[in-house]
C-alpha cells in the first residue's frame, strides 16, 4: 500500500511540474521546429547585438561619393535609414525563420564574405532546388537610381524586392501571411520592432521597410579608389591607364554603364545584352540589369546566369560590350582590382547576428 502511495505522489508531481511547463511556453511546432508561441527563441538562438546600434544613418561618405548620391539615391522619403531600422533589418536579413523549414535566410544567397553575392552560379532554396539566375550582389544599391531591382528590373522598389525571396516556392518558402505569424512568435522582435518603428506591432510593411533599410545601407567607399581620389593614395601606371581606359576608350566607354564613383547607373548608354536562349531578360528584351563594379574581384562568377567564371574571361573573351584589346586587359585588371572595398566583406555591422563564432 505505501509504494501504491508513493507512486501516485511521483505521477502527481510529473503531472503538476508538465502543466507549469505548457501553461508558461505554449509551445507548437513548425516543421519539426519548436517555436514557443510570444515567448519563443528560434533555433538559432538570440541574436547578439550591440547595446547601442551601429551607425547606418550617418555615414561619414568622403566627397566624391556624397556629392553624387543626391542624384542616383533611391531612398523614399518615406523609408529613411535609420540606425535602429537597419539593425531589425540586419536580424531579419539573417534570420532563417523566414524559410518554410529554416533553413535559409537572404544571407545564405548575399554572402557578405564574397560581397553579399554567391560563388554559387545558382543558389540553393529551402528544398535543395537551384535559384532560376545568379545571385546578384548586393553593394551599392542605394545608387541604382530608378530604384528597380532583379536582373530583370521586375521589382519597381527594394521595398518591393526584399520581400519576393521570401515567398519564392524554390528560395524560401513562405507566404507572407505565415512569415508575419512566424516572425511574430519570436521573443527577439518586438522590442526590435518597438525601438525601429515605435511599436511593437510586427507587419508585413515593417518588416519590408526594415529589410530595404539595412540592404540600402551597404555601401563600399573605402578602396584604393576612394583613397586615390581623396588624396590619401596614388594609383600605378597600370592602375592609371586602366582608369583611363575605363572613362574614356571607344564611343560606348565602360562608364557609360557603370558610372563612377560607384560604378553603376540604372540609365545606361547601351543596355547590355547576354545571349541566353532560356532568358530573355528585361521585358523580353534580351537585356539584362548590371550591379556596381565595386568589389567586382569578389563577385564571380558573372552576369544573370554566372556563364562567366572570371574577370580575365569576360576581358579576353568573346563577351558583347565587353573584350577589350590584349595590350588592355592587364591594365583594366589592375584598375578594378583598386575597386574593392575589404572592409564591407568584415564589418561587424553587416554580418549575422545568430553567428556565435
Amino acid at each position: 500500500m505505501k509504494q501504491k502511495k508513493t507512486s501516485i505522489l511521483v505521477c502527481l508531481i510529473v503531472a503538476a511540474t508538465l502543466f507549469q511547463y505548457c501553461s508558461k511556453s505554449d509551445a507548437v511546432s513548425d516543421t519539426g521546429n519548436q517555436i514557443t508561441t510570444g515567448t519563443a527563441t528560434s533555433t538559432l538562438g538570440l541574436p547578439q547585438l550591440p547595446a547601442t546600434s551601429f551607425n547606418y544613418s550617418n555615414i561619414a561618405l568622403p566627397t566624391h561619393i556624397s556629392s553624387a548620391l543626391p542624384g542616383c539615391d533611391n531612398t523614399p522619403l518615406s523609408n529613411l535609414i535609420t540606425n535602429d531600422g537597419a539593425t531589425l533589418g540586419r536580424v531579419l536579413f539573417y534570420d532563417k525563420n523566414l524559410s518554410k523549414n529554416n533553413t535559409v535566410s537572404c544571407g545564405s544567397c548575399h554572402k557578405q564574405t564574397l560581397s553579399f553575392s554567391d560563388s554559387a552560379v545558382k543558389s540553393k532554396g529551402f528544398a535543395g532546388g537551384s535559384t532560376a539566375r545568379h545571385s546578384m550582389q548586393l553593394l551599392n544599391v542605394r545608387f541604382y537610381r530608378s530604384g528597380k531591382m532583379f536582373w530583370d528590373e521586375r521589382s519597381n522598389t527594394l521595398e518591393d524586392q526584399v520581400l519576393q525571396p521570401i515567398q519564392n516556392t524554390t528560395e524560401m518558402g513562405m507566404t507572407l501571411a505565415e512569415m508575419q505569424t512566424k516572425i511574430s512568435a519570436l521573443s527577439y522582435y518586438p522590442a526590435l520592432f518597438q525601438k525601429a518603428f515605435g511599436t511593437t506591432e510586427i507587419n508585413t510593411d515593417k518588416i519590408s521597410r526594415a529589410l530595404a533599410q539595412f540592404v540600402r545601407s551597404i555601401v563600399t567607399y573605402q578602396s584604393k579608389y576612394d583613397q586615390v581620389k581623396q588624396g590619401l593614395a596614388t594609383f600605378t601606371a597600370d592602375e592609371l591607364a586602366g582608369e583611363t581606359f575605363f572613362t574614356t576608350a571607344g564611343n560606348r566607354t565602360c562608364a557609360g554603364c557603370h558610372a563612377p564613383p560607384m560604378f553603376i547607373t540604372s540609365d545606361p548608354v547601351a543596355p547590355f545584352g547576354l545571349a541566353d536562349a532560356t532568358d530573355a531578360g528585361i521585358n523580353n528584351q534580351n537585356r539584362f540589369k548590371s550591379g556596381s563594379l565595386r568589389n567586382i574581384a569578389n563577385t564571380a562568377p558573372y552576369f544573370h546566369n554566372g556563364s562567366v567564371a572570371s574577370l580575365q574571361t569576360m576581358l579576353a573573351g568573346n563577351i558583347p560590350a565587353h573584350s577589350v584589346a590584349p595590350q588592355n586587359v592587364q591594365r583594366l585588371l589592375s584598375f578594378l582590382q583598386t575597386l574593392t572595398d575589404v572592409t564591407v566583406v568584415s564589418d561587424i555591422k553587416y554580418s549575422d547576428p545568430f553567428n556565435k563564432n
